[in-house]
């Protein structure tokens, strides 16, 4: 019988042999069916983030998609996902930032020969190449999602929440395309549409 949840009962795009994982975006097409409904194992998710906590030698904590899959780095995607799914707390964000290298400090210098170098190349480049003084920026939280998570941990009462909450409703209704992660985040009509667009006809997301 056809799967397209692994073996912690993430969801995922393609279809799956029912153990290993068919995407990298595990985290957010299973934020999706928790949001419509669909089953998953809670304690099997858990298990799979702890297995995604990972630490350097020198003690530098971070984050990876899948366990034993260390590329590529986690994304923006991933984070609100977790989040919503109850599994991201702040003490697994360092400040805003989840970067899973360490930040060096702060060269202008050198920023701005990276961002030079960073000019045409795939966005993918920047990690690849270890443009060390770009990951401060391409692993930051945006602010259009900050209080979306601020919501999800229950930290609404921050006076910073109000600045953020600010900037999300301007994004709710001015920001383009309508894809996946803005249903998430806002609700909308859109919903099938979207899963029509992201997964195939047998998808649970789109035969709902």
């Amino acid at each position: 019988m056809k799967t397209y949840q692994d073996q912690w009962t993430r969801y995922h795009d393609k279809p799956t042999d029912g153990i290993n994982p068919s995407s990298n975006n595990g985290g957010i097409y299973t934020a999706y069916a928790v949001k419509l409904g669909l089953p998953v194992n809670k304690d099997k998710l858990r298990e799979c983030f702890e297995l995604c906590n990972k630490a350097t030698p020198e003690g530098y904590f971070y984050l990876i998609r899948s366990p034993n899959k260390e590329l590529p780095p986690i994304s923006r995607d991933e984070i609100i996902a977790l989040a919503y799914l109850d599994l991201l707390k702040p003490i697994h964000l360092n400040g805003w930032s989840f970067s899973p290298y360490p930040i060096p400090p702060f060269s202008l210098k050198i920023l701005i020969k990276q961002a030079l170098e960073l000019r045409g190349k795939h966005r993918n480049y920047f990690w690849q190449n270890s443009l060390s003084q770009i990951y401060r920026f391409a692993f930051s939280v945006p602010l259009q999602d900050r209080a979306f998570l601020l919501e999800c941990f229950g930290e609404t009462r921050r006076l910073s929440y109000f600045f953020y909450k600010a900037i999300a409703l301007l994004d709710a209704k001015f920001a383009k395309p309508k894809n996946g992660i803005h249903w998430l985040k806002y609700g909308g009509e859109e919903r099938k549409k979207i899963m029509q667009t992201e997964f195939p006809e047998d998808h649970p997301l789109v035969k709902l």
